[in-house]
């Protein structure tokens, strides 16, 4: 019966079809990927379906067999260099920052050409988290960059799937990149002051909730437009505030009946509920997507840490929204600059 319907669909409404199979592809691929990490335990749960959200959202059609294994590729490279840079340099601190903000700048610069969207992002997820959590959480010391590379190959199997189950692709275009910027030197600068002093504050003070708060704000970082910046980074802002009240809200609803199968149909929903928003393309999807990722790490937290120290993960949405106003305040407060900056140039 859904086949037919789907069927009848297509024929009838092309555009509807293609939404609503980008809304299921999306809904059970991040769910899916949540579940196995919940299930097996791999922890950070949230992380494979971040990613997994994160090519669903920004793949047209599912990539082929050499695109996936050179995300894969990348993902290894990027999180192993920053692992092994961390080690050779963790008795120069000083030389280490340095060559964390060199990598970072270097990486923005790319960005604000236009170049390599996903790769440096991952690049830049990997600098920014791996040697703040190498350094000051022991037990993820060695096998952080195994994680990420698994929760990258785990995003990379499921779009296959969601594609394999739902083939159509979307109607509306993902968020458009941001064009080329007039002067990448000085945005490349912006995008490092804003992220490498939330690294230095892990650093310096040992805060062990680097994945969650420094993960979500290079996302926001990588997606800044200096056309909106205020208006952008403000919206951006309450997806995330967004993201947390849906979290803690699934929480408690888990509460009433725990079970994986209970965990399964709630994270279905939170991802038919922003998916649909997804789906509708360009900035407003682009910002669903990040408030999907507040809500899904935030929720990840909740659960590993459970009701007893709910205190904690509190803490931590705390931490998160501090980090995100800190992010998005500097964005409205330093791209101005540069916006007039481009108008004295012409």
């Amino acid at each position: 019966m859904p086949a037919v319907l789907q069927s009848r669909l297509a024929a009838t409404d092309p555009a509807e079809a293609a939404r609503l199979h980008f809304v299921l592809r999306f809904a059970f691929g991040t769910t899916a990927a949540f579940i196995l990490c919940e299930w097996m335990g791999w922890q950070p749960s949230a992380l494979a379906p971040v990613l997994t959200g994160v090519l669903l959202a920004n793949l047209p059609a599912s990539p082929p067999a050499k695109v996936g294994i050179a995300l894969v590729v990348l993902m290894a490279l990027s999180a192993w260099l920053a692992f092994f840079l961390t080690i050779w340099l963790s008795q120069a601190p000083h030389l280490l920052f340095a060559v964390i903000g060199l990598i970072m700048f270097l990486a923005f610069a790319s960005l604000a050409r236009g170049k390599g969207q996903l790769p440096l992002t991952f690049l830049l997820i990997c600098i920014a988290v791996v040697p703040v959590v190498t350094l000051t959480v022991s037990q993820f010391a060695g096998i952080l960059p195994a994680m990420l590379v698994r929760g990258m190959a785990l995003a990379v199997v499921f779009t296959w799937i969601g594609f394999a189950i739902w083939p159509l692709p979307p109607m509306k275009e993902p968020e458009p990149p941001a064009p080329p910027s007039d002067f990448p030197v000085a945005a490349a600068l912006v995008g490092t002051a804003i992220v490498l002093p939330l690294v230095l504050v892990y650093l310096l003070f040992g805060l062990t909730d680097a994945i969650p708060v420094l993960l979500t704000t290079v996302l926001i970082v990588a997606k800044m437009e200096q056309e909106r910046s205020a208006a952008s980074g403000w919206a951006k802002l309450l997806g995330n505030f967004l993201g947390g009240f849906v979290a803690v809200a699934a929480f408690y609803l888990l509460t009433v009946a725990p079970s994986l199968a209970s965990l399964a149909l709630i994270t279905f929903v939170i991802g038919i509920g922003f998916g649909e928003q997804i789906a509708k393309g360009g900035v407003r999807g682009g910002n669903a997507l990040l408030a999907y990722n507040a809500s899904m790490i935030i929720f990840g937290l909740a659960l590993l840490k459970g009701p007893a120290n709910a205190g904690t993960w509190g803490a931590r949405v705390v931490q998160f929204a501090i980090a995100c106003t800190f992010a998005v305040g500097m964005m409205a407060l330093l791209w101005p600059h540069l916006g007039a900056r481009r108008r004295r140039g012409r």
